[in-house]
């Protein structure tokens, strides 16, 4: 009997894990950046699948002898060139709760597991070749510095696979970002970054207890 119960429990888990991700891979067609900072547009636009850009207000200083440890990583004042993308550690030595934008908005965030919180640092004339949202939520935050971003909507992935960052350019939404810009893109976007000076940037990739097992696969 127990043995049945929880073959039943796995068997509509799967069912639902099915269902989840075949619905996470719907798009809009249509789709644009949208801009705001009502919560209440920010859910609507989201709930229609746009990209939206909104703003967050903090203090944030990578001088500030707190971010010492920084300075070998990114060579501020020389403009060195360097890469670091998602990493984790990182996240948390420099990221405070007042940084990030409050995701917990979403009608379904008590669905959410896990959340992946990570930092990506780009000095010197560099960028960041074609990456796609695969997640739940997607969501980009300039901490300091600037770049431009070119965001694809999934009915262009067979024109924009395999290819570098000046050929598929055309197929993209470009915006130019900067520190306090907040990017939700929603999931199977894709997109690239330029950086002509230097960017610090966190990202927060939120799955659901439905999603988080193809979507680990995917990112593995």
């Amino acid at each position: 009997m127990f043995k049945l119960i929880i073959q039943s429990i796995l068997l509509i888990y799967l069912v639902l894990m099915v269902y989840h991700t075949i619905l996470l891979q719907k798009f809009n067609i249509n789709g644009v950046i949208t801009e705001f900072n009502d919560y209440d547009k920010i859910k609507e636009n989201e709930t229609i699948l746009n990209p939206v850009i909104t703003k967050k207000i903090y203090n944030f200083d990578v001088n500030n002898s707190r971010y010492e440890f920084l300075q070998d990583i990114i060579n501020y004042k020389n403009k060195n060139e360097s890469y670091v993308y998602k990493n984790y550690e990182l996240f948390e030595k420099i990221v405070t709760e007042d940084m990030i934008f409050n995701y917990n908005i979403f009608d379904e965030s008590y669905l959410y597991f896990p959340i992946y919180q990570s930092i990506t640092i780009i000095t010197g004339k560099n960028s960041i070749p074609l990456k796609k949202c695969i997640h739940n939520k997607n969501i980009i935050g300039v901490l300091e510095g600037s770049a431009t971003i070119y965001l694809f909507n999934p009915k262009h992935k067979d024109e924009i696979l395999n290819k570098n960052n000046n050929e598929i350019k055309k197929w993209g939404h470009k915006k130019f970002i900067e520190k306090g810009d907040i990017l939700i893109i929603p999931p199977y976007w894709s997109y690239i970054e330029e950086i002509e000076d230097s960017i610090i940037q966190y990202h927060i990739d939120i799955d659901s207890y439905m999603t988080f097992v193809p979507n680990y696969i995917k990112d593995s």
